[in-house]
């Protein structure tokens, strides 16, 4: 009687995982999870840095393109907020250029570091005529 129970024993084949089979796939389900989600962080920090560096070219652009065309006066300024852009410092450098008749134009843009992101700061460089020297020759002129 004792053989017909070890033979049956032996034929059974096993139904169910073991507790280490359960263990080792909730540790590789865990670990994707953890993996994913780090993906996930680092794609949404990249994109609010894009972001910031993207606003920073397309202020400092507006702000050098509004001095160009006289609509913001062409002298040094410290920081101001920006309006179109809020968060955003802006401030306006013009020097001689060491050529007469040119002034070299500097628009720097920064915004202060948040809990989401570091801080970020853009300067742009352009070189123009004095635009005083066309306002005298257009005063001579009229004379």
């Amino acid at each position: 009687m004792k053989q017909n129970t070890i033979r049956r024993n032996k034929s059974v084949s096993r139904s169910a995982f073991t507790l280490l089979e359960v263990v080792i796939a909730v540790a590789i389900l865990l670990g994707s999870i953890t993996a994913l989600f780090q993906l996930l962080t680092l794609g949404h920090r990249s994109l609010t840095q894009a972001q910031f560096r993207t606003d920073a070219v397309l202020l400092a652009d507006l702000k050098m393109n509004e001095a160009v065309a006289g609509i913001i006066t062409l002298q040094s300024t410290s920081e101001d907020e920006s309006e179109d852009y809020p968060g955003w410092l802006w401030s306006l450098s013009v020097d001689d250029a060491g050529v007469d008749d040119l002034l070299q134009v500097t628009v720097t843009v920064r915004r202060e570091a948040t809990s989401v992101a570091a801080e970020h700061e853009y300067s742009a460089t352009r070189f123009i005529r004095d635009p005083q020297i066309f306002l005298d020759a257009a005063l001579g002129e009229e004379s």
